[in-house]
C-alpha cells in the first residue's frame, strides 16, 4: 500500500480500492438495508418490487457515472461540495455541503433507527439500550480514524454477503423451486406508490454517496474512486435485487398476508415462514443488524465528517473544523458524533423507532437526490466548457458533436431523472416530512446569504487609515507599464501548439494567457484550465486556434495603476492586454502583479 503525503490542508491518501469499496459497501448496510428499504418497497409495490428495485438501481448508476466523471477532475476531500464549489459557485458548493451533511447523517440515522427496531422486535430489550450497543461502539470507531474502520468493514460485509445469500437460497428451498415473472399488468400499482417505490429502492445501493467525500485519502483517486462507484452500485444493487425477488416470491407461493399496518414485514416473515431455518436466521439477523447500523454510521460519519473539514478549510464553515490532530479531522469528526448521538435521542422521545425510520428514510433519500442534481449540473457545466474546447474549425459531423458533449448528455440525462423523481417523490409522501427538508434547503439558504453579506459589508466598511490614503496617492502616479513584471508575462501566438502553451503557463505558474494573432494585436485569453479539461492527444494535436477563448480586455502603456485596478473589476477578468498606440500588445499586467507592486512601495511616514 503506497502512502501519500497530504498537501497543505489535506488528509494522508492511504486508502486503496479494498478499503474504499468494503467501507461504501458497508454504508449500504446490505442486509439491514433488505429489512427496512426493501420491506418498505415490498409493501409499497407487493410483487412488482424486483423490477422497481431494479429501475432504482439503473438510476442510481446513471448519477453514480455522474460522480465517476467528476472524480477524475476533483480528488481532494469534499466531494459533492468540492465539485459544486469548483465548478459551479461558492454560494452553490456551500447549499450542496449544507445538504450533504442534511443527507448522510440521516441516511446513517435511518439505519440506526431501523437496526433498533429489528433489535427491539427480535431481542426484547429497552430501545436505549440497543441504541447504546450501536452507537458506542460507532462513535468510537469515527474518531479513532478511517482506516480502522476500513478494516472493520472489509470483515463485517463478507460475513454479511455468505449470511443473504444463504437467505436466498434457503427461501427457494421452501419454496421448493417455484418461482414467478413480475408483470406489472398483472401486479397493480399506483403511480404515487411506483415512484415512492423507486425513491426508496434508490436508497439502498447508494453507499457510494459516502466515496466523494474521503477522496482526499484514497491513494489515485482519479481511477479508484470511479471505479469503487460503479462496483458498489451493481454489486449492491444485483444483491438487493435478488434478496427482494426471493422474499416476494416467498410471500406469493405460500399466500403470506401482510398487515397493512405492519411497514417493515421482513424480519416476522424470516422468523414464521422459513420453516425450521427461522429462528436461526431471525437471531443471526438481529445480530448482523447491529452489525450493519454500525458501518452505515462509520461509512456516512466519515464521509460527513470530511465535508465538514473541508468546508472549513475554505472558509464556508468556521476553519475549526479543518484542525488536524495527527492527520485526522477531530473537530469535524465529534462535531457528526454529537450530532449523531443527540439527534435520535431526540426523535425517539417524541415518535416510535418504526416511524423514525420511515421518516428520515425519506427525508434523507430526498437530499441524496438534491445533492445528485447538484453533482450533475456541475458536470454540466464543465461538459459544456469541455465540448467547446473540442471543437474545431474543421467540419465535424453530428457523432462527434455527440462524443464531444457526452458528459453533458449523461448529466443533462442524470439531472431530468434526478428531479422528476425528487419533485414527484415530494408530492407523493407525507407532507410534512417534504416541509422538514424544505425547511433545511431554506435555512441553508439563509445562512449562504447572510455570510455573503457578512463578508460584503466587512469589505465595504472597511476603515481607511493615512497610510491607506498616502499610499493610494503614491499608486495613483505609477504607470502599469512600471507595475508589470517582464518575467510574469504570458503570452501565446494563435497559431502555437496547445502543448507548447500549456507548458508555457505551467512553467510560470500562471492560470491563463493573452492570445496574440500574427500582427501582434490581442485576440483573446487563454485559461489554463480549458487545456486541461482536454484529453492526452487533442493537447499534443491541437493548436491555440481551436480553443475557444475569452474575451480579452485591453489597457493603454500610458494608462495608471488605479485605471487597471478599476478595469480589471469592471470587466471581471483577471489579465490585461497592455497596448501601445497601434493596437499591439507590447505585455501584460494582472492582480498578482498590482499585488506584488502595493506591497513593495515603500511604507510611508505618517506623523
Amino acid at each position: 500500500m503506497t502512502e501519500t503525503s497530504p498537501q497543505n490542508g489535506e488528509l494522508t491518501r492511504h486508502l486503496t480500492f479494498k478499503d474504499v469499496f468494503f467501507l461504501s459497501f458497508g454504508g449500504m448496510s446490505p442486509l439491514l438495508s433488505i429489512l427496512t428499504y426493501a420491506a418498505f418497497v415490498i409493501t409499497l409495490v407487493g410483487y412488482d418490487a424486483p423490477i422497481v428495485m431494479v429501475i432504482g438501481m439503473l438510476l442510481v448508476l446513471v448519477n453514480g457515472l455522474v460522480v465517476t466523471q467528476l472524480s477524475k477532475r476533483f480528488s481532494s476531500s469534499g466531494g459533492y461540495y468540492t465539485y459544486a464549489f469548483q465548478a459551479l459557485s461558492a454560494r452553490i458548493g456551500f447549499d450542496t455541503g449544507w445538504m450533504y451533511i442534511f443527507y448522510s447523517i440521516l441516511y446513517a440515522l435511518a439505519y440506526l433507527t431501523g437496526a433498533i427496531f429489528i433489535i427491539v422486535t427480535v431481542l426484547g430489550i429497552s430501545e436505549y439500550y440497543a441504541f447504546l450497543l450501536i452507537i458506542i461502539p460507532s462513535i468510537t470507531f469515527l474518531i479513532v480514524g478511517i482506516k480502522l474502520s476500513s478494516r472493520y468493514a472489509l470483515y463485517a460485509v463478507a460475513i454479511e454477503i455468505s449470511l443473504m445469500l444463504a437467505i436466498v437460497v434457503i427461501s427457494f428451498v421452501v419454496t421448493k423451486g417455484a418461482a414467478y415473472i413480475p408483470n406489472p399488468a398483472v401486479y397493480h400499482i399506483s403511480g404515487g406508490d411506483f415512484a415512492l417505490g423507486i425513491l426508496f429502492a434508490m436508497g439502498i445501493p447508494t453507499g457510494y454517496g459516502s466515496i466523494a467525500p474521503v477522496s482526499g485519502e484514497v491513494s489515485n483517486p482519479k481511477k479508484v474512486v470511479g471505479r469503487s462507484v460503479i462496483s458498489v452500485i451493481l454489486i449492491g444493487g444485483t444483491l438487493a435485487t435478488l434478496m427482494i425477488y426471493a422474499f416476494a416470491n416467498l410471500i406469493l407461493q405460500n399466500n403470506i398476508i401482510i398487515p397493512t399496518s405492519d411497514k417493515l414485514p421482513v424480519i416476522g416473515i424470516i422468523l414464521h415462514n422459513f420453516g425450521k431455518y427461522g429462528i436461526y436466521l431471525y437471531y443471526a439477523v438481529a445480530i448482523a443488524t447491529i452489525n450493519d447500523a454500525i458501518l452505515a454510521i462509520l461509512s456516512f460519519g466519515s464521509a460527513a465528517s470530511r465535508t465538514f473539514f473541508r468546508m472549513g478549510y475554505d472558509k464556508s464553515f468556521p476553519s475549526i473544523f479543518a484542525k488536524k490532530v495527527k492527520d485526522n479531522p477531530i473537530v469535524a469528526s465529534f462535531a457528526v458524533s454529537a450530532i449523531m448521538v443527540a439527534l435520535p435521542l431526540l426523535i425517539m422521545h417524541y415518535i416510535t423507532v418504526e416511524t423514525a425510520f420511515i421518516l428520515l428514510g425519506t427525508i434523507s433519500a430526498l437530499g441524496g437526490l438534491f445533492i445528485h442534481v447538484s453533482a450533475n449540473f456541475s458536470l454540466i457545466r464543465i461538459g459544456l466548457r469541455r465540448g467547446r474546447r473540442l471543437i474545431s474549425r474543421t467540419q465535424k459531423g453530428i457523432y462527434s458533436y455527440i462524443k464531444d458533449f457526452k458528459e453533458v448528455i449523461l448529466a443533462l440525462v442524470a439531472a431530468i431523472i434526478s428531479s422528476i423523481v425528487l419533485v414527484y417523490s415530494a408530492y407523493s409522501t407525507v407532507s410534512w416530512y417534504t416541509l422538514l427538508f424544505l425547511v433545511w434547503i431554506v435555512v441553508g439558504f439563509i445562512l449562504s446569504e447572510v455570510k455573503a453579506i457578512t463578508l460584503k459589508t466587512s469589505d465595504d466598511m472597511m476603515d481607511i487609515s493615512k497610510e491607506g490614503k498616502i499610499l493610494a496617492e503614491n499608486l495613483m502616479n505609477i504607470k502599469v507599464m512600471d507595475a508589470r513584471i517582464p518575467g510574469l508575462d504570458v503570452i501565446v501566438g494563435i497559431n502555437d501548439p496547445l502543448r507548447a502553451a500549456l507548458e508555457k503557463l505551467l512553467s510560470k505558474n500562471i492560470p491563463y494567457a493573452i492570445v496574440l494573432d500574427g500582427n501582434m494585436k490581442p485576440v483573446g485569453t487563454l485559461y489554463v484550465i480549458d487545456i486541461l479539461l482536454l484529453p492526452k492527444d487533442a493537447i499534443d494535436r491541437g493548436k491555440v486556434n481551436q480553443m475557444h477563448l475569452e474575451k480579452v480586455v485591453n489597457i493603454s502603456v500610458n494608462d495608471e495603476v488605479t485605471d487597471a485596478v478599476r478595469i480589471l473589476k469592471e470587466n471581471n477578468v483577471n489579465i490585461l492586454s497592455i497596448v501601445d498606440g497601434s493596437g499591439k500588445c507590447t505585455g501584460t499586467i494582472t492582480e498578482r502583479e498590482i499585488l506584488l507592486k502595493l506591497a513593495s512601495t515603500d511604507k510611508p511616514a505618517v506623523e
